[in-house]
């Protein structure tokens, strides 16, 4: 897949997961969101001239790690095809973690056979979806209200999906339109119902109000090491476009 077609991906993906904050740092889009996800605190370096590797960047990399650092939080580029080559070096020579690595797959929705199940439904309202959607996936009441700041921030369209069984939160998931591409994120099943198809009942429904909303490709990201979601996802005619993976640096101290 081509640069332009990566772009959008990645445009795309930064829509649906918007940070609090978001500020630019010479064509590098650098967010901020209380620490809660890297994808939406960390500095995205998907724009800028052609030729990056005529440029020195290293003063670039100082600003952004001055930004973050300013905020009390670890520097974190979030890298991907889009990236200038010789800016993992540099990362590399600064002590910077790779870690993470996420695959962003694609699919065409209009060959797809999908349907939503009748436990499904689209709450409507990211307020409404916070809560039990953070208890699937197991994270900290804490980070609700950040979760929930986020999400009432985003400029497209979403489905907040919760898929129910007898009556009770089973499984949930985020569906995203912008234009003719609908992205899945945050797909979760109760640990307590696992190896019972919900992921896949959750993802076909999901991917069904897309496609009622007029996409036509859907796309999603998945962690490179994640071989039961990869499997899931091929079955469906998802394969790979591009990947994308991040570089830590150290947490300021005091």
């Amino acid at each position: 897949m081509g640069r332009p077609a990566v772009l959008r991906l990645e445009e795309a993906g930064l829509n649906a997961w918007p940070a609090l904050r978001v500020a630019l740092v010479d064509g590098w889009v650098v967010r901020f969101a209380d620490g809660f996800t890297k994808r939406a605190n960390s500095a995205n370096p998907i724009y800028g001239p052609l030729h990056e590797e005529n440029r020195d960047l290293a003063p670039r990399v100082d600003r952004v790690e001055q930004l973050y650092r300013a905020a009390g939080r670890a520097p974190i580029f979030r890298l991907s095809p889009l990236s200038p080559a010789p800016l993992e070096p540099i990362l590399e020579a600064r002590a910077y973690r790779r870690i993470d690595e996420t695959v962003v797959e694609t699919a065409d929705l209009s060959a797809m056979d999908v349907a939503a199940d009748p436990g499904f439904h689209d709450l409507g309202r990211a307020a409404d979806w916070v809560e039990p959607a953070s208890i699937l996936q197991q994270e900290p009441a804490a980070t609700r209200p950040t979760l929930r700041a986020m999400l009432e921030r985003m400029v497209p369209q979403a489905a907040f999906g919760l898929l129910l069984r007898d009556g009770s939160p089973a499984a949930c998931g985020l569906a995203v339109v912008e234009g003719d591409l609908v992205g899945l994120f945050e797909i979760a099943v109760d640990p307590g119902r696992r190896r019972a198809g919900l992921g896949l009942a959750m993802t076909r429904s999901l991917l069904a109000w897309g496609r009622r909303q007029g996409a036509s490709c859907a796309y999603l990201q998945v962690v490179a090491g994640n071989a039961p979601a990869r499997a899931l996802y091929a079955g469906l005619g998802f394969r790979e476009s591009h990947r994308y993976w991040y570089r830590v640096g150290e947490r300021p101290q005091g």
